[in-house]
């Protein structure tokens, strides 16, 4: 007979990862488009809306202990 060596090191639960879509109205006060630009991609701006939709939930590893 063969012994099995494998020893469980830590036991895992599930993780997932959630996929959002997000859909956003923000607001830049600034003197021009160029400006305006530039501090949402530095610093954000006022969020005025914000619609939030789960697309996918996926299991990256781990065992349910049920299983």
């Amino acid at each position: 007979m063969t012994k099995n060596n494998v020893t469980n090191i830590k036991e895992t639960k599930p993780t997932q990862c959630f996929s959002y879509e997000v859909n956003m109205l923000v607001h830049i006060i600034a003197d021009d488009e160029a400006t305006a630009k530039a501090q949402l991609d530095e610093k954000g701006g006022i969020v005025t809306k914000r619609d939030v939709k789960l697309v996918n939930t996926v299991t990256l590893y781990g065992e349910d202990k049920d299983k």
